[in-house]
């Protein structure tokens, strides 16, 4: 599966992360990881794992992955700053819910056991699923499967519109005009900006 391709496929469909003043910080913040950086709202073991699920959703090619760009810190913190108690519970949840389901499908006894190959799969598992089977999975939304399914489609979501509203991304990869202000009606996106989409920033 190509991610790359499909990240440009999805576009702006996810929605963006709403630049506060909070957001901004964070953004900032999470330019330089400070040495002996620990998670605030994840255990290590949650954050390792985060970390790998991101990655996966944008692996390093040309351009920086989830990990280089320490999307998973700016997580950590837009997940501290921004959501309130019930958000960040449900998100919490529902990745302890996909790593008990990474665990019982690959037989393994322990979340040090896992690997990418692992939890890739249950990336394809949730994000590819058919209609029917997430009909079936949300009669029960108390269900590993429905709690599981939600954290991926959020996670998901989540990753994209950091990677979007990221400083490196948004002035090296995305089109980047620094001070708006001029206008060109009725022109197409190749003439504009090359194909890119415009950066957030």
């Amino acid at each position: 599966m190509d991610r790359r391709k499909a990240l440009k496929n999805i576009g702006i469909s996810f929605g963006t992360i709403t630049l506060t003043p909070s957001v901004v910080g964070l953004m900032q913040s999470c330019q330089s990881k400070p040495e002996g950086w620990m998670p605030s709202q994840f255990s290590t073991h949650q954050f390792e794992i985060l970390s790998q699920l991101m990655d996966l959703i944008i692996p390093p090619t040309d351009i920086p992955g989830a990990i280089e760009l320490q999307l998973p810190q700016f997580l950590d913190g837009f997940v501290g700053v921004i959501m309130n108690d019930k958000a960040k519970n449900r998100l919490i949840s529902g990745l302890d819910q996909l790593i008990k389901s990474a665990l019982n499908d690959s037989g393994k006894s322990n979340v040090s056991e896992l690997i990418k190959g692992d939890l890739d799969k249950q990336l394809l598992k949730y994000l590819r699923a058919e209609k029917q089977t997430v009909k079936t999975w949300k009669k029960d939304i108390q269900s590993i499967q429905a709690k599981a399914y939600d954290f991926a489609v959020q996670l998901r979501s989540l990753t994209i519109n950091a990677f979007k509203t990221n400083e490196y991304i948004g002035e090296n990869v995305l089109a980047y005009v620094p001070i708006p202000g001029e206008q060109k009606g009725c022109i197409d996106l190749m003439e504009a900006t090359g194909g890119k989409a415009y950066s957030p920033l």
